[in-house]
C-alpha cells in the first residue's frame, strides 16, 4: 500500500506539473490578446520560460518558501514541552524506518500541524504552540505520526509542489486582472486580433474569461492531492502508535477547537492536519475542502479500533 500510494503521489506531481504549464499558457495568451498582440509564437516563448522557471523554483525551493511564509523557528530547549519535540520525532521516524525530519515550531494559538520536503530525508515537521499546549503528550505524538506518514507517503512532496505553483497561477491572473480593470487593456479592435478578420471582440470576451476562471481552475488543482491521504494519514499514525485513543483525542481537539491559525497563504492551507477556517466555509467552499470533516476521520479510526465503546 505504501509504495503504490508513492508511485501514486509521483504520478500527481507530474499531472501537476502539467497541469501547471497548461494553465501559465492560457493566462500569457489572454494576457497577449488583451495587453500586447504579440501572437502565439512569442505566447508560446514566454509561457514555457515562465512555467518551466515556476516548475524548478517549485521543486527545489517550495519547502523553504512555505516554512518563510509560515514564520517558523526552533523548539525552545528551554521549554518543557518543545524540547522533547525532536526526540518524540526521531523515535517515530526510527520506528518507521526512516530519516528522522528537522522538527519546527510555529507561535500561534491554534492548534494545528504539517509537514513539508519533497523527499523523506529533507522532510519536515512543524508544530504550533497552540498544538503543544492544548494536547497531551500521546496525542502529540499521535500528530507527529500523522505528518510522518505524509512524509514517508510523499504526500508532502505533492502538498507543497502544489502550494508554490497554485499560487504562482493566482498572482499572476491576479495581476493581469488588476492591470485589465485598473490600468486598462489595449484596444483590439483597431486591430481585430492577430489575424485581421472580425473576431477581435469575441477573443478579447475569451481572454477575459480565461483570466476570471484561472484562479478557480488553480484552486481545483489542489484536488491532485487527494481528501484521502490524511485518513489514510491517520490510520497510517494508528499502525505506528498502538494508540488509536491518542490519534483520536488530537482530532477531538481539533475539532473542539475553533480558532484558526495563522496561515498566511490559502494556496497552502492543504498542508495542515486540519484546513483552516473550515467552520467558516459556506457549502460551497467546502466542496473545495482537500480534507475529509473530522467527525467523518474519527468514525474511520473508532472503525479501525474496533472497539465496543465507540459502538
Amino acid at each position: 500500500m505504501l509504495y503504490d500510494q508513492i508511485d501514486r503521489n509521483k504520478r500527481r506531481t507530474i499531472m501537476l506539473f502539467a497541469l501547471f504549464a497548461a494553465l501559465i499558457f492560457g493566462l500569457s495568451w489572454a494576457v497577449d490578446l488583451l495587453f500586447i498582440g504579440a501572437g502565439l509564437v512569442a505566447v508560446a516563448v514566454v509561457a514555457g520560460l515562465i512555467a518551466g522557471g515556476s516548475v524548478t523554483f517549485a521543486w527545489t525551493a517550495a519547502d523553504r518558501v512555505v516554512l518563510s511564509a509560515m514564520g517558523v523557528r526552533d523548539p525552545n530547549p528551554a521549554h518543557p514541552r518543545e524540547r522533547l519535540l525532536p526526540d518524540m520525532v526521531g523515535g517515530l521516524a526510527l520506528a518507521a524506518r526512516m530519516p528522522a525530519p528537522r522538527v519546527y515550531v510555529k507561535d500561534d494559538p491554534a492548534p494545528n500541524a504539517f509537514a513539508t520536503g519533497r523527499t523523506p530525508d529533507k522532510g519536515v515537521v512543524v508544530f504550533t504552540t497552540g498544538l503543544i499546549e492544548k494536547m497531551d503528550r500521546p496525542e502529540v505524538e499521535a500528530v507527529a505520526a500523522h505528518e510522518l506518514s505524509h512524509i514517508a507517503n510523499r504526500d508532502s512532496m505533492v502538498g507543497v509542489v502544489a502550494a508554490v505553483l497554485v499560487g504562482a497561477v493566482l498572482i499572476i491572473s491576479r495581476l493581469a486582472l488588476r492591470l485589465l480593470f485598473f490600468g486598462g487593456g489595449r484596444s483590439r479592435g483597431r486591430s481585430s486580433g492577430s489575424g485581421g478578420g472580425g473576431g477581435g471582440g469575441p477573443l478579447l470576451l475569451v481572454g477575459l474569461a480565461v483570466m476570471v476562471v484561472a484562479p478557480l481552475f488553480a484552486m481545483l488543482l489542489r484536488f491532485a492531492i487527494s481528501r484521502r491521504r490524511e485518513s489514510l494519514a491517520d490510520a497510517n499514525a494508528v499502525r505506528l502508535t498502538r494508540n488509536p485513543d491518542a490519534m483520536i483525542g488530537a482530532l477531538q481537539v481539533l475539532a473542539g477547537d475553533h480558532s484558526t491559525v495563522d496561515f498566511r497563504h490559502g494556496f497552502a492551507a492543504h498542508l495542515w492536519i486540519e484546513e483552516p477556517e473550515e467552520a467558516r466555509q459556506g457549502w460551497f467552499e467546502k466542496l473545495l475542502n482537500t480534507h475529509p470533516p473530522i467527525p467523518e476521520r474519527i468514525a474511520d479510526l473508532r472503525g479501525i479500533a474496533g472497539d465496543s465503546r465507540y459502538r
